[in-house]
């Protein structure tokens, strides 16, 4: 039963009529076996593929991944079946099927890599982004300068102006100011008999004092903008850090991909390695159907193609 159903399985997969394979030789139902395997380690490897690429690239989360996988999977699975049930295998259609292999062993080789030289991509991408960030502060950095130059500039004139205040206040911390007062004296008939002069002083806090403690009040607020500007810079870097590394996508990774396989003899060799094992998968198929000999499956679906032929030419008679 379990036989049965594993070949039922294998017509459904590969498009075999099960009936037809049933009542052949043992021969067709190994061939059926041989394509069934052949396409389900084809689709395991793309069902791999694909989700790694959707979760990680395309950023859709589990079940975006398993629809990206579920298509992937149909994808092949009709590709492979356009091959196995070819009756007739031209060089046209071989020719199309090496190119597709090629094409998938690449792209499959070059999402494999990225898995396995993940560090060394990470490690990569650091440097490659501490280079972008200085490059994209570069302008900030421009005009945070201008503006601790601006707040340096009003600070030393505010200094200055300080110092010389400071100098007049030593001199005159204070401000006399003399008023003179008269007095009067009358007789009844409002004749004036006498005058008596008073000179009298007031002693003031010299204004320029209230204006030097505003002067300092305004060079700690200069000096506060300004640490506060210098500080700024720093979190100017970690938001484009943040936004270059947000932006960093399939090509980004894969040109690093390249440069940490091209720099090393390894990565080269393993990334040739899995090239030549997703091509060698990718060939499994199509190398089965054009090496193996023509089953009585093969033969029973040509003699029904003849004889259905022979009969339509019979009835336009």
């Amino acid at each position: 039963m379990k036989k049965n159903l594993w070949l039922r399985f294998g017509c459904l997969l590969t498009g075999y009529n099960y009936y037809l394979v049933q009542h052949s030789s043992e021969l067709s139902a190994k061939a059926v076996k041989k394509f069934t395997s052949a396409i389900l380690l084809i689709v395991l490897v793309w069902i791999f593929i694909a989700y790694s690429f959707a979760t990680n690239y395309l950023h859709v989360g589990v079940w975006g991944g398993l629809i990206a996988s579920i298509i992937a999977a149909f994808v092949v699975i009709q590709i492979e079946r356009i091959i196995i049930l070819s009756t007739k295998v031209n060089k046209w259609s071989v020719t199309f099927r090496v190119a597709l292999a090629i094409v998938m062993a690449i792209l499959g080789s070059f999402i494999i890599d990225q898995i396995i030289f993940k560090d060394d991509i990470e490690l990569r991408k650091t440097q490659i982004m501490e280079d972008r960030v200085k490059v994209a502060i570069k302008i900030s950095e421009a005009e945070v300068d201008e503006q601790v130059r601006n707040m340096d500039s009003s600070i030393f004139q505010l200094e200055q102006r300080s110092q010389k205040l400071s100098e007049e206040l030593q001199k005159n911390p204070v401000i006399v100011t003399s008023f003179t007062n008269t007095s009067v004296t009358r007789d009844n008939e409002g004749n004036r008999i006498n005058s008596v002069n008073s000179t009298n002083k007031m002693v003031n806090e010299n204004p320029k004092k209230r204006e030097l403690e505003q002067i300092h009040e305004q060079v700690n607020i200069l000096n506060g903008q300004k640490f506060k500007t210098l500080g700024s810079l720093d979190s100017i870097k970690a938001n484009k850090e943040k936004e270059l590394r947000k932006s960093s996508g399939f090509i980004d990774e894969l040109n690093i991909l390249h440069e940490v396989i091209t720099s090393s003899k390894i990565g080269l060799l393993v990334y040739l390695l899995f090239f030549f094992f997703f091509l060698s998968i990718e060939l499994f198929v199509v190398t089965i159907k054009v090496f193996d000999k023509a089953s009585d499956y093969d033969r029973l679906i040509n003699h029904q193609t003849d004889v259905r032929i022979k009969m339509l030419e019979r009835l336009n008679l």
